[in-house]
């Protein structure tokens, strides 16, 4: 019940807030997008309300009355282009009534990626949105995380989260989440708001690894390397990897670390069950991007493709691909793979012009903290979705609107500094006489 009531007063407060404009309009839209308040009532009467859908038409509408820049570029082009892909798949695809539904619900996490751009046009907004995105979806994480630590340190958290999936995006949600925690405690201006965000983070952390997936320990350790390679502060930043490090080697039990083994086993071993469908499963991608190599087997296509490509009977039914490389190549095909790769590395590249041209520049520190951020984000997502089928997750292309968003910011900012400033003229002016 006190919940139900907790959710409806951040229902109301959200609809007072979006009729100031579209910018709140997107914060609501993104706050009940990560914190999911249907899922976290336990009803389907919240549910039933469908928030997502009535905050999404009210965004696009506010957002085209005000006929803001439409920030139309390579970055936002390249999404565009993804989604043409995307409806291409759709409309050849084998099994279309798999597919069609779920163009929708991949329209729309484009669509506001796009919104992302046109709407952070400053570092105000960008910080704004970099916090709703954090705390909607970290501190639910992070409550369970210290609650099994002092609950029963070393277990397993098997709970899922509704736009995540299984304890394997669970895991990837967690750790691309952990760096905008860091950048939001190095740009905080006041001491507690610091310590808070490192707080919820390290939660965060801990429930992360607690999900006992191998890609979120691979995912962690990419964490570790990027927060340390694109730190200002290496000595501090190498004792707080260190100090992590130690934490999950004296807390996690031995079946923790046998389960983790599993990840360099070699050819002649017995290999796992799952590691060895992971590899038939990227085969079964391949053929089917052979087969089908402009168009793929429709969006999101894999699952129901599956059976027609399968030839190993241990592995039979309906199967993830296992890989967002290999998912998007079989569902999207070669130019799919493409895109999709195009977009991860612009976003990436942007980051890092962004970093690059801050460097030096007191006025543009926070900037170039939330670009390292992303950058750190994105490298972890190309790690754990090497095992995970995440290629239409929201969180990822809502990371790679943000970059769009930070590099336009930053080109605003820079210009706005090169402008020379008017200097006043000294000394006699002539006086144009009045006519008469």
């Amino acid at each position: 019940m006190l919940r139900m009531v907790l959710v409806f007063v951040l229902i109301g407060v959200g609809v007072v807030v979006s009729v100031q404009g579209p910018f709140p309009a997107l914060l609501f839209y993104l706050w009940n997008a990560y914190f999911r308040p249907e899922s976290w009532t336990y009803g389907g009467f919240v549910q039933s309300l469908k928030l997502s859908y009535l905050i999404g038409v009210y965004l696009v509408v506010r957002t085209a009355l005000t006929l803001p820049d439409p920030q139309l570029n390579l970055r936002t082009g390249l999404i565009f282009l993804f989604a043409v892909q995307a409806v291409i798949g759709t409309v050849t695809t084998e099994n279309p009534e798999w597919s069609h539904p779920f163009i929708s619900d991949f329209g729309k996490v484009l669509l506001i990626s796009y919104l992302l751009v046109v709407l952070l046009d400053d570092r105000k907004k960008f910080r704004i949105a970099l916090l709703v995105i954090a705390l909607s979806l970290g501190i639910e994480c992070a409550k369970q995380g210290w609650a099994n630590l002092f609950r029963a340190p070393g277990a397993r958290n098997d709970n899922p989260i509704p736009f995540l999936g299984d304890n394997n995006g669970v895991a990837l949600g967690t750790m691309m989440l952990m760096p905008l925690f860091g950048a939001l405690a190095q740009t905080a201006t006041r001491r507690w708001e610091k310590q808070a965000h490192r707080f919820i983070g390290v939660g965060v952390f801990l429930r992360g690894i607690s999900t006992y997936s191998r890609g979120g320990f691979l995912a962690a350790g990419v964490l570790g390397v990027f927060s340390l390679l694109r730190s200002e502060k290496k000595v501090r930043t190498l004792v707080v990897v260190g100090a992590g490090a130690l934490l999950v080697w004296s807390l996690m039990p031995a079946r923790y670390w046998a389960r983790m083994d599993t990840i360099t086993v070699e050819e002649e071993e017995q290999r796992d069950l799952s590691a060895a469908g992971r590899l038939h499963f990227w085969s079964v991608a391949v053929d089917m991007a052979r087969a089908k190599p402009f168009t793929g087997v429709g969006l999101n296509g894999f699952t129901s493709a599956y059976p027609s490509y399968n030839t190993d009977p241990r592995f039979g039914g309906q199967r993830a691909a296992h890989s967002t490389w290999f998912g998007v190549l079989a569902d999207l095909g070669y130019p799919g793979l493409i895109l999709f790769v195009s977009n991860l590395l612009l976003a990436v590249y942007s980051c890092w012009r962004v970093s690059k041209w801050s460097r030096g520049d007191p006025a543009l520190r926070d900037l170039r903290i939330y670009a390292n951020a992303l950058i750190t984000s994105m490298a972890v997502f190309a790690v754990a979705g090497t095992f995970l089928s995440s290629q239409y997750n929201e969180m990822l292309w809502h990371f790679v609107g943000l970059s769009a968003a930070l590099h336009g910011i930053a080109l605003r900012e820079r210009a706005a500094a090169t402008v020379p400033a008017r200097v006043p003229q000294i000394g006699f002016q002539p006086v144009t006489p009045a006519r008469t």
